[in-house]
């Protein structure tokens, strides 16, 4: 009876033993894969610092792939969002910004980058809608631009015609003018050649 016991407690002790050390290597996995982590993320504030945009998207997008529900992730989204929105990064996308800031408040609302993230948002909203505005206000005035163009052009084709039609009724008036002239000379000498008649017949 006291072997069966001791033969238990052996066996508790062997199994206790394991989870130890099988938990223990666990932790120390999470550890190392945090740390990793943190120097993938400081990595890519400093090539954002240098202003290596590429890069430090790759790292903050590894960064937030490979931590995915756990710490960092937010600050990863959170640096993401930052790369979209720089104005000297070549491939700005305002709207990759705007999706990155709010895939940060949704999945993250306890995250101390949340009221940066809003901040960003809104400002980044309007900033867009602006944007929008002056295309569309470039649209309407190129439009206008096209508008006037072609009416310059009509005006120029009526003011062409206008001046055929003044050339041609010049034409017209010197034409009627020179039948005047044939008209009184031949009616003059039809005054003649009755005269002459009249004076024959005296």
């Amino acid at each position: 009876m006291g072997r069966e016991r001791i033969r238990q407690w052996q066996h508790f002790c062997v199994r206790f033993a394991l989870l130890i050390l099988f938990g223990g290597c666990s932790l120390l996995q999470d550890a190392a894969r945090f740390r990793d982590l943190r120097q993938t993320l400081s990595a890519g504030e400093h090539m954002l610092a240098q202003g290596e945009y590429d890069g430090s998207l790759r790292a903050f997008e590894s960064v937030a792939t490979k931590a995915q529900d756990k710490p960092l992730a937010d600050a990863a989204i959170y640096h993401v969002g930052l790369v979209y929105a720089h104005p000297e990064y070549a491939n700005r996308n305002l709207q990759k910004a705007i999706g990155s800031f709010k895939q940060l408040i949704e999945r993250y609302p306890d995250s101390p980058w949340v009221e940066q993230a809003r901040i960003w948002v809104g400002v980044l909203t309007e900033t867009s809608e602006a944007k929008q505005q002056i295309e569309s206000s470039r649209r309407v005035i190129e439009k206008s631009r096209e508008e006037l163009e072609r009416n310059r052009l009509a005006l120029e084709r009526s003011l062409q015609e206008v001046e055929k039609s003044r050339l041609e009724l010049e034409k017209s008036k010197q034409e009627i003018e020179k039948t005047k002239q044939v008209l009184e000379k031949s009616k003059q000498i039809d005054i003649e050649i009755e005269q002459k008649r009249r004076d024959r017949g005296r």
